[in-house]
This record gives C-alpha cells, structure tokens and sequence, in this order.
C-alpha cells in the first residue's frame, strides 16, 4: 500500500544513497572526537530527555570532556535547554527531516541512536526511520553507528525491510532479551544492556515537598498515590497531508502531534480510551476512600496533559496535575520520589521512581513495562493492560496488594537497582572500547578500575542503595 509512511521510507533510503556526495567529515588523529546523538529530544517527553542527559554525562566522564565534541538533535531548542550546557551543541531540526539528518551527520564522526523505543512500530514508522536514516548516512561514509540501550518490537514489512538493509553495520547495545532476540533474527548484531536513566538525579527533596504542598495542599503527612496515564488507543503516529489539510481548513488540531504527523483516531479508540481512564479513576477513588491517600496525576510527557485532566476530571477529589510540559525531568524525578505508590502507564515513571524505591501497579500497553516487571519479578500480581476488561476491580486489588506489602516491594525495587546500574556501567566499558576500535590511534582516558566510577557522577540516593546492596 502507497501511503505517506511509504513516501518516508523512500525519502530515508534515497537520502542514505546520496550521504556520500558532497563534503562529509571523517576524523582524522589529534582531533576532537564528534558524536552526534539522534533521539526524540525535544517534545517535553521526561523519559526520552533523561536517557541522554545521562548518556552525554556517562560519555564525558569515559572518554573526557576535552577529548569528544558531542552534537545533540532537538526538534525545539528552548525545551532541550534546560538539560545541556556549552560544550554540547544543541541541533534543531524540521520534522521532515531527510536534509537536517543528512547534513547533522556529515559534521560528525560518529552516531549514537538514542532513543529506547528504536526498532518498532507501534509508536510512529517515522521515528523508526528516522534512526535507520542516521544509520544507513553512517554506513554510507563509512563511520561507526550503535545504538545504546535501545529496543526493537514489531515493524511493519517495509519499515523492517529498510532497517534491515540501513542498519546492517549498526551495533545494538539492546534495553531487553526481547530486544535482543528481534535484533539477532534481523541479522543484525548486538549484546544486552539496560535503560541510561537509571543515574538521572531528582530535583531537591525540599522543593518537591514545597511544590507539593503549596500546588496539591497535601498536609506534609499524607502518603501520596500517583497516577501516570497516557492516551495507549492514540497510537500509531503517522503522517498525512489529507488530515493536514483537513485541519487548516477546521482549524481543529487536537490530533496533530507536530507538523504533518498525527496521532491514530476511531470510535472504536476512543472508547477504549474511555474505559481506560474511568477503570483507572474507579479503582482510585475507591482506593482513597478505604486509605485517605493523597492522589496526584503525573504527565511523563507533553501529550499526556489531555489525558491527566481526563482523569482529574473523573476523580471525585479534586486532583493536581504535574505534568512535563511545565516542570523539566530533574522536578518529575523529584516528585516521583516523594510518591508512596505509583499506577504508571509509562516507563520512565517506572525506571524514575525506582531509583527511589517507590513500589507501583503498571497499567500497560506495550513490552518495555512487562518486561521490567518481569525483571523485578512483580509481574503477576502488579501488571494490568490498558485494555482490561475490568480493569477498575483489577486495579483496585492490585493496589490494595501494594499497599498491604510496600515496604517489602520497595525493598525489593531498591535491591534491584545496582544490578541495572552495573549494567550500565559495563555498557560505558564496552563503549569506550568500542571507540577506540573504530578510531585507531584516537587517546583516551584509561578505563577506571572501580565499575561505579564508568557511571556518571551518583546522587546520594544512588550511592546510598547501592551502601545497601553492593552489585
């Protein structure tokens, strides 16, 4: 089928064809390594912000802050800010953006992909070639590309067909074993890590408890329950100039995600949408009524404001928002870490609130919650999908369960984390080597002997779990 998912696949391909022509830089010895890494970075969404900020801090740490020039793709300059300082560059780009890509890649010696969800369909096919774009430009000049930390799911026959012949010599650092597995069967060549924002700080305790009060009214006391939704039944993104059209002339933009891309509508999801955040609301206000929690809704990401209001609007408390769109990731992380429980249908608040041992019930619609559930062994009794059935009464025993055993499932959570972080601390390891393979003769920093020291620098929450249970 003819569509304009097909139009980008073939402005990805012939964009990668014709990387060879004209001028492109490739390093030379004495020079500043250029690292160029391509993510969604940019759309006010926490979770992909983090992962780099915490990327670009693990790589200065590894390879030196004097040695590497690192080049960071924005799709809004002023939302990207916050997290990065000179001498990072910050690069904006046009959401169609075969020739942004092109020439971003031309100015560096190398490509990080970024991104976690990397490899998948579920999201938006042009994100997907978006990243086998940036690839496939590499493996034309002949410079090295890896993914870090990335995943990959189901592709449509097409998009997986590009990434296939784009991504060939792109090594894989996957986030999952799934990952992992689709990796491989591609033919494409990879080993096992983890997620980087495991070492993102929070904000100060005292300015999220401030925040807290002075926003919520809660009384300091209270345990406070927060609620992460999404919109799970708006998805794929795809682009269409019909629907672009078709909103100019309204001037109806509700659906429009950024400039011809737009989220997936029917009847069919929007009621789906509905039982979702109704089953959610049920099973929380009843929840309060029985434990007098403090309730707050959590936006991971920009988009997810409409459906934080939806849900305060069907609480029968009155409910505050925090949402991404107004408070930066160092603040979200901070007010995940205030939280007794967490419901999240994002997997950011997961990983976020780990790092704080905060025990929470995923509501989920795709593999990455499932698959950190099954990691921590929490699956059965605390992982719910966006489409049950009855989801109000499911989630209800679920947080009742938590609440009966948090503290043990926090201990649990907070003995799982050095895991991840070594992990991550070998990825650093197997980074560093892997630059220097690619640019013989390049002088690096000699690699610390102490594994925690390959991380970025740990905030005292980190350092004090990891007091507690040594990886």
């Amino acid at each position: 089928m003819f569509d304009m998912d097909t139009v980008t696949a073939l402005g990805v391909l012939s964009a990668s064809s014709v990387a060879k022509l004209g001028k492109y830089e490739t390093w030379e010895p004495g020079e500043k390594l250029k690292i160029l890494l391509v993510g969604y970075n940019g759309m006010r969404n926490t979770g992909a912000d983090v992962r780099v900020v915490a990327m670009v801090d693990q790589f200065y740490r590894l390879l030196g802050r004097d040695r590497i020039e690192i080049g960071i793709l924005t799709l809004n300059l002023e939302n990207t800010e916050a997290y990065f300082q000179p001498p990072t560059d910050l690069i904006e780009f046009n959401p169609v953006y075969f020739r942004d890509l092109l020439k971003a890649c031309k100015k560096h010696h190398m490509a990080v992909l970024c991104e976690g969800s990397t490899l998948k369909s579920k999201f938006a096919n042009a994100l997907t070639l978006f990243f086998c774009e940036a690839a496939g430009i590499m493996k034309k000049q002949g410079k090295p590309c890896i993914a870090y930390g990335s995943e990959a799911g189901q592709m449509d026959t097409l998009v997986k067909k590009v990434a296939k012949k784009l991504c060939k010599e792109t090594y894989f650092i996957a986030r999952t074993e799934p990952s992992l597995e689709i990796i491989e069967e591609m033919g494409l060549e990879g080993h096992l890590g983890t997620d980087t924002a495991w070492t993102f700080p929070p904000a100060e305790r005292a300015w999220a408890k401030k925040e807290l009060k002075e926003k919520t009214g809660w009384d300091g006391k209270k345990p406070i329950l927060g609620v992460a939704v999404i919109n799970p039944f708006c998805w794929p993104v795809r682009p269409s100039l019909t629907k672009l059209a078709r909103a100019a002339v309204t001037r109806n933009w509700e659906n429009r995600v950024t400039g011809y891309y737009f989220h997936s509508t029917s009847k069919e999801r929007t009621r789906l949408f509905r039982n979702y955040i109704e089953g959610i609301a049920d099973a929380v206000n009843r929840f309060k009524a029985k434990q007098d929690v403090h309730v707050i809704a959590i936006g991971m990401e920009g988009l997810d404001l409409g459906p934080c209001t939806n849900l305060c609007e069907a609480m029968r408390t009155p409910t505050e928002i925090f949402s991404s769109k107004y408070y930066d990731g160092y603040q979200m992380t901070a007010i995940l870490h205030s939280l007794s429980m967490l419901v999240t249908s994002r997997y950011h608040a997961r990983v976020l609130s780990m790092t704080g041992g905060v025990p929470s019930v995923a509501v989920s619609m795709d593999e990455r919650l499932y698959n950190i559930f099954q990691e921590c062994g929490q699956l059965d009794d605390y992982y719910l999908s966006t489409d049950d059935s009855n989801l109000g009464d499911n989630l209800l025993n679920s947080l009742e369960k938590l609440w009966e055993n948090r503290k043990t499932v926090s201990a649990e959570i907070r003995k799982s984390v050095p895991r991840y972080l070594k992990v991550m601390a070998e990825m650093g390891r197997f980074f560093h080597g892997y630059v220097q393979r690619s640019f013989p003769g390049i002088e690096l920093p000699p690699l610390p002997e102490d594994w925690k020291n390959c991380l970025p620098e740990l905030h005292p929450s980190l350092q004090k779990i990891l007091g507690d249970h040594p990886a």
